[in-house]
């Protein structure tokens, strides 16, 4: 008997041992050869190539402080969650040159120093909240700051992490920004690393938005990319000027090739071009000018209207009637699969104007119907996940039958809405009666295209075009893309009276009226053109993650709350008895013998 119990304690004793060293070997192994496993369906916890090939490009320690932090509400603690699990997964990837901390900036603080934070906050362009308060509580002064700040080699760069979004839940925005939290990191991160490499371009020349009207967008485009103004009226002197060396320097050879040669070769070196509501009719030459760099690779946004209608002259006048302006580009633009309609968008869903009601005589800020409010359509990533987007007299866009090309809607309007063909009177007079839903059922319409794939060059079957030149000639590209917007003014942003620019989307007379900051979606839409077609990174295709927040029902939760608390205390204590009942029953038989 005595043998037996020294057997039994050898073998525990055995088994212990054997335990602790697969333990310790296990461990090793740990450290020695790290790995993780993401069970997610939507690899939540994976990062893309595009996220892993900046990280690849850090050079030093990048920082990253996010002053999400606190007693916060429970949608609040989600993205929390979250916001930690990426940066977990930035660190990682980086082989922890990304470092980050969670701090909460306002505790303990007093109303002076609170406030001195808070505006310091704001002028840095970060998120500011206050939740929500139920009718029983009591009013509070709490704030949430779902932002943080990234520093790379002595500079700050801003993230936000709620995306606000009209209409919706704060829940579906919380989900709607955990998808987004990887993107936004990147573009951070992407700020940080930004070598500007890559060149785009404004073109100019034919009655273009100036530099003044675009410079909000041009200061954020400028943050990534090398940008220009390129002048490709072939009847500007300023244009000739460029060229007038090459013109001296080849007398024998006509002056309108040398000119039309010159612009292919210049443009030939950026990856983007952007022709923001031009006025003025291109050429023909200076349309094959635009094929050719099409042609050759190049990637144009097109921001064009059909239908001239400024809000000057409604507020001057009372009315306007529209005219109908010639860019001469619809021929190629119907090459590339696409046609901007004359007409004009009218939306329930729509912005306002600062105007006095002319049947009450009260001053306010009214909806205008020719101001409508673009939905971002959510199954692309240029426009995924976007607040709306303000149009401000927009025509409407078909998309062709081009079997080498495929079309993508970006933006459209509401379902509750119409289109007035030109001439369109536009008029103060509208805003007397309240409009009725019932005249408005034309249904979505369509402001932003991207087109994609084999383009055919319109100059293909026009030799004469190509003959008076004699210059090299592609008739088409096998994979190419461009954007086009039926909206000039989406990009154009607000001056104010001593010439200080307004950030893009911002309306200072909605501000002024409601006393409160009213922005929308025109830069974050227009960056994501841009980098979707140019961005050699290719971080917007992180935009287009999906994660599922598996979230509980509340109302079969409220239902069925009683049976499952009761299920979560009894089954542990029936887990228990049976247990010791099993065990205390093989123990018998055990030693019964």
């Amino acid at each position: 008997m005595i043998g037996k119990k020294v057997n039994v304690s050898r073998n525990t004793a055995l088994r212990i041992l054997l335990y602790a060293l697969v333990l310790v070997v296990f461990n090793f192994m740990a450290n020695e050869f790290y790995f993780r496993l993401d069970l997610t369906k939507e690899k939540r916890y994976t990062l893309s190539p595009s996220s892993v090939g900046l990280l690849n490009k850090l050079d030093d320690d990048l920082y990253v402080t996010i002053f999400l932090d606190g007693d916060l509400p429970i949608e609040y603690k989600q993205l929390k969650s979250a916001t930690r699990d990426i940066l977990n997964e930035y660190r990682l990837a980086s082989d922890g040159k990304i470092k980050f901390d969670f701090e909460d900036i306002l505790a303990d603080k007093d109303i002076k120093e609170k406030e001195a934070i808070l505006k310091d906050i704001f002028q840095k362009g970060l998120q500011i909240e206050q939740p929500d308060v139920r009718p029983d509580e009591a009013p509070t002064q709490k704030y949430i700051l779902p932002s943080g700040i990234v520093f790379y080699k002595g500079k700050e760069y801003p993230i936000n992490l709620l995306k606000r979004q009209f209409g919706k839940s704060l829940e579906v925005e919380i989900n709607n920004s955990i998808e987004l939290l990887e993107y936004e990191i990147g573009t951070a991160i992407r700020k940080g690393l930004s070598g500007k490499s890559i060149k785009v371009a404004f073109s100019s020349g034919h009655g273009e938005l100036s530099s003044t009207q675009t410079a909000d967008i041009a200061n954020s485009l400028s943050e990534f990319y090398s940008l220009n103004r390129i002048n490709l009226n072939l009847r500007d002197s300023n244009c000739y000027k460029n060229f007038a060396s090459d013109v001296v320097n080849n007398p024998q050879k006509p002056v309108f090739s040398i000119l039309v040669e010159g612009l292919i070769n210049q443009l030939k070196s950026y990856k983007g071009l952007i022709i923001a509501k031009p006025t003025l009719e291109f050429t023909e030459p200076e349309k094959y000018i635009l094929d050719q760099y099409v042609m050759n690779g190049g990637k144009i946004i097109f921001l064009v209207e059909n239908l001239l209608a400024e809000m000057d002259s409604v507020a001057k006048y009372g009315q306007v009637m529209t005219v109908n302006h010639s860019h001469n580009l619809d021929d190629i633009l119907f090459q590339y699969g696409v046609k901007v309609k004359p007409n004009l968008v009218q939306d329930i869903q729509c912005h306002g104007i600062p105007a006095i009601n002319q049947q009450t005589n009260r001053p306010g800020f009214w909806p205008w119907i020719f101001y409508p409010l673009f939905s971002a359509v959510d199954d692309n990533p240029v426009s995924r996940n976007l607040e709306n987007v303000w149009g401000r007299y927009c025509s409407t866009i078909d998309t062709t039958s081009r079997k080498t090309l495929k079309k993508t809607v970006l933006l459209r309007s509401s379902p509750q809405s119409r289109v007035a063909a030109n001439p369109v009177l536009i008029s103060l007079d509208i805003l007397k009666n309240r409009q009725d839903p019932s005249n408005f059922r034309n249904g979505n319409q369509i402001s932003a295209v991207l087109v994609e794939g084999e383009f055919i060059s319109p100059f293909r079957y026009r030799d004469g075009v190509k003959r008076s030149f004699d210059l090299p000639f592609l008739e088409s590209i096998e994979q190419n893309s461009m954007i086009v917007i039926s909206d000039g003014d989406l990009i154009r942003n607000q001056v104010s009276s001593d010439g200080r620019v307004y950030p893009l989307g911002y309306d200072k007379f909605a501000s002024k009226q409601f006393s409160t900051p009213v922005e929308f979606a025109n830069k974050k839409f227009f960056l994501n053109c841009v980098d979707y077609l140019c961005d050699e990174n290719n971080l917007i295709e992180v935009r287009s993650k999906e994660v599922i927040l598996r979230l509980l029902d509340k109302s079969k939760l409220k239902n069925e709350k009683l049976f499952w608390q009761s299920f979560n205390m009894i089954l542990p204590i029936l887990i228990i008895l049976i247990f010791g009942f099993v065990n205390s029953f093989y123990r018998k038989r055990r030693w019964a013998r």
